[in-house]
């Protein structure tokens, strides 16, 4: 807070109109050196040295204010004040008006236990010009300087009566330095009084969003905005910055009601509770967002309103599946993993089918074939979408989505041949998505057994490790590089993910036990084990993959141990939900793997679990 109110100070400053000095005379080669040395001797703390140079520089010039403010800096810094004092009375002999020398000097008096002389001294500025904002700027600041919040509120109060300016920011940071923070409030509401914009609004929001790291702001901030909106129960805009501040707190269900509240009395129902709605889901709130979404596509008779609700319905949805989904070691969830899914797909459908001429076409066919994809394996069903919407072709998530259809559907030299018809036709692309597609390309020739042509794609990406897919690209050429002596392990592991890509999964489990039985000490051999447990989750076999991960999880130095352990927790707790079992193994990761990426995580999850104030 003290280099804050410094640095505010200082900007007061240095702004300041009253002349700050007399003319500087031509400074010599000796004293350009000294000065320097002086300067950076201060800048690193030295102050008792750097005295030395500043008192030599303003013995020689006394009318260079350049040295006289850098030994007024060196004196206050070794607390004394006394030279401080008698430095700037002195200056101040032959320019009694100035207000910034007589803030310094009060501030060397307080800060040296005179507090009344300090105050005499300070008020004696106020009444150089009374009708300049500026030098009450300038005083309230060196009072907030010295922690002197009340007197420097009065300053600023006085200043509104005498200069016709009001100081409304200033005041309502001040209280808030001063822990009053519903006082805060109720200043920055004085805007809206004499100003009722959009623009005060948001400044209002902004100010209320920057003092919010504090809990105890918000808990003012909300009982002096609920009391408000008591006081004032048809003011829309208090009722907003209530809203609002229900918002910063994380508290959707007050927000929601007081969101309603704003939707009821609008002339475009829906709109206000859209506006609820986007705001939950930027906070990933998604399950709230969905709700909202949901309301708002059935409450409102607006076209517009109501497709942007059932697309904020949809993403919703698909947010809190893929993330059910993810967290849940995917296909080792339960079946209802998946509904949220399910629904989602169903509202893209419903956007594709009745709103096909609006903004949200487009992504909502996109979403749906990722979908379909992805997690229903519906690949005829993604494929009939691109091609009843081929006149929508063209953008790279359109090419991408394509590709992708082909690698799942097993037609790995198609989707070669689409990667590198994009990759050379279109030279000047974005870098990120040439990578992307670049990737897929090296991804199909390894499928297809072309490992060096692969590698060569590979190397291309992971030269450049800003790019989306260096991880991928370097984790596969790892692969490559690491199995060529053991060729027919690395074609049996190749034809496993491939058969994986395209949802034949007892396949590709027989084809890494048998990489298991038959190479159980190449390199590969971690890797297929974490495949087979996870193929053995994706049949619904929870034991099988519990066995293969526990192998993975005992050597706690293995580069698969700390995320086979991770699948273990995530099974007991989220498809056996064993509660009790999931907590311990937490536990147990917490401590067998100290410096895992996952350590944050975990302890996210054993909150929940043991309860927020665990």
């Amino acid at each position: 807070m003290r280099r804050t109110l410094t640095a505010i100070l200082l900007l007061t400053l240095a702004s300041f109109t009253y002349s700050q000095s007399l003319p500087v005379p031509s400074a010599s080669t000796e004293e350009l050196n000294k000065l320097r040395i002086a300067q950076a001797l201060e800048q690193a703390g030295e102050y008792e040295k750097a005295l030395d140079f500043y008192l030599q520089l303003h013995q020689s010039s006394p009318d260079n204010f350049v040295y006289f403010d850098g030994l007024r800096r060196v004196y206050m810094n070794l607390k004394r004040y006394e030279s401080a004092k008698e430095l700037l009375n002195d200056r101040l002999q032959s320019d009694p008006s100035n207000v910034v020398m007589l803030c310094q000097l009060g501030d060397a008096y307080f800060k040296n236990g005179q507090q009344d002389s300090a105050l005499v001294i300070w008020n004696k500025a106020l009444t150089i010009d009374p009708k300049n904002p500026n030098v009450y700027k300038a005083v309230a600041n060196t009072m907030a300087e010295n922690r002197l919040f009340d007197k420097a509120i009065d300053v600023y109060r006085n200043g509104e009566v005498n200069s016709n300016q009001t100081f409304t920011n200033e005041i309502a940071r001040l209280y808030f330095l001063n822990a009053n923070y519903a006082g805060s409030l109720r200043e920055l509401l004085k805007q809206l009084k004499t100003q009722q914009t959009t623009y005060i609004l948001s400044n209002i929001e902004v100010q209320i969003a920057s003092y919010g790291s504090s809990k105890e702001a918000l808990n003012q901030f909300t009982g002096e905005m609920e009391k408000q909106v008591v006081e004032n129960p048809d003011n829309r805009d208090y009722r907003r910055l209530l809203s609002f501040i229900y918002m910063e707190k994380k508290n959707y269900a007050a927000a929601y009601t007081a969101y309603k509240w704003l939707d009821n009395h609008s002339s475009a129902p829906g709109s206000e509770l859209l506006q609820f709605a986007v705001r939950a889901y930027n906070d990933e709130a998604y399950e709230v967002a969905s709700n909202a979404y949901k309301e708002v596509s059935t409450l409102s008779k607006n076209n517009s309103i109501v497709v942007q609700g059932l697309y904020g319905y949809a993403n919703s949805l698909q947010e809190l599946g893929e993330n059910k989904y993810t967290e849940g070691d995917g296909p080792c969830s339960t079946t209802d993993t998946l509904a949220e899914l399910d629904q989602a797909l169903s509202t893209y459908e419903t956007i594709i089918e009745q709103y096909p001429n609006t903004q949200f076409l487009s992504s909502a066919v996109l979403n749906s074939v990722g979908l379909k994809m992805k997690y229903f394996h519906d690949f005829a069903g993604a494929g009939k979408l691109l091609s009843d919407h081929r006149d929508r072709a063209g953008t790279d998530d359109w090419t991408m989505a394509r590709i992708r259809l082909c690698m799942m559907e097993g037609k790995f030299q198609d989707a070669f041949n689409t990667s590198l018809g994009v990759i050379q036709s279109s030279p000047a692309a974005d870098e990120s998505v040439r990578d992307k597609i670049k990737f897929q390309a090296a991804l199909a020739l390894y499928y297809l057994g072309n490992y060096d042509s692969s590698a060569f794609y590979l190397s291309e990406i992971s030269s450049n490790p800003m790019s989306d897919a260096a991880n991928d690209a370097i984790q596969l050429l790892n692969t490559i590089t690491n199995n060529r002596g053991n060729p027919a392990a690395l074609r049996e592991f190749a034809s496993a993910s491939a058969m994986e890509e395209s949802d034949k999964i007892p396949e590709a489990a027989s084809a890494l036990e048998k990489i298991l039985n038959e190479y159980p000490n190449v390199p590969l051999a971690d890797n297929a084990r974490f495949d087979l447990a996870s193929d053995y989750c994706r049949m619904g076999n929870v034991d099988a993959a519990l066995k293969n991960y526990s192998l993975l999880a005992e050597d706690s130095t293995g580069i698969f141990a700390d995320r086979a352990d991770l699948r273990i927790c995530r099974i007991y707790q989220t498809t056996l939900r064993q509660n009790e079992k999931a907590i311990s193994e937490y536990e147990d990761f917490l401590v067998r793997f100290p410096n895992s990426i996952y350590q944050n995580r975990v302890r996210e999850i054993l909150r929940n679990l043991l309860g927020e104030d665990s």
